[in-house]
């Protein structure tokens, strides 16, 4: 008997260990998949939307706090405490939104970037419409507009404060490029560069260009100059 009661507490111990490391790499999964890399390295479909993610105001900020996908895309992102129930919508939220990128790739909707450009209106759309539904509760996680100060402009703290009861506002009509500023990404070059860290071939060229044109000018100041003196 004592034998028995022994095995069940074995049994009880081993299965409790391997439920706990079984949450630890599903967490740490769900974390990674959540994660901004993941969404712009792993996920071909996002080449359009991440090169414009790092060009928006999210990815670098004068603080050096920065926004990641899952913030502003993912339900219950920016909460910084969530129940069980909160936890189980985040995961079905997650994959819902995560299975269209997917099946846009697989089934060849996105799987270009020709395609992402054109599917990006409709994709912003959804996103849009999704926020308005919360209240804009993933900006408001982030920012508390009780709270905002900006001592060069004192006047935006008073500004953001009327809208602290007013959920229906939307965020998004003023703080247009807060998340994505798809400026100059005409092709994948670009966003290839972009996300790399490096500029875009058309800003590179327009500065080889001017920098050509300064040395082609002070070569001929040059010139001009010693012409005069030999004179």
């Amino acid at each position: 008997m004592k034998n028995c009661k022994r095995g069940a507490i074995l049994i009880g111990l081993v299965g409790a260990v391997i439920g706990l490391v079984a949450f630890g790499v599903f967490n740490s999964v769900i974390h990674w998949a959540g994660s901004t890399e993941f969404c712009g390295s792993f996920c071909h479909s996002m080449d359009y939307v991440y090169a414009a993610y790092h060009q928006g105001q999210h990815a670098k900020t004068p603080s050096g706090v920065t926004a990641g996908c899952s913030d502003c895309h993912l339900k219950y992102g920016s909460t910084h405490e969530i129940n069980g129930f909160q936890y189980i919508g985040m995961l079905i939220h997650k994959g819902t939104s995560g299975s269209k990128s997917f099946f846009g790739e697989v089934a060849g909707h996105m799987n270009t970037y020709d395609k992402q450009k054109a599917m990006a209106p409709e994709l912003s759309k959804d996103v849009q419409e999704y926020m308005k539904s919360t209240g804009f509760s993933n900006c408001r996680g982030c920012h508390n507009l009780a709270k905002m100060k900006n001592d060069k402009n004192p006047d935006v703290a008073a500004f953001h404060a009327e809208f602290v009861k007013d959920t229906s506002v939307n965020c998004i009509e003023c703080h247009k490029t807060a998340g994505h500023d798809y400026t100059g990404l005409n092709t994948q070059a670009d966003a290839d560069a972009v996300n790399a860290g490096k500029p875009r071939p058309s800003v590179a060229a327009a500065a080889a260009s001017s920098e050509a044109a300064s040395a082609e000018a002070a070569a001929s100041d040059a010139a001009a100059s010693s012409a005069a003196a030999a004179q």
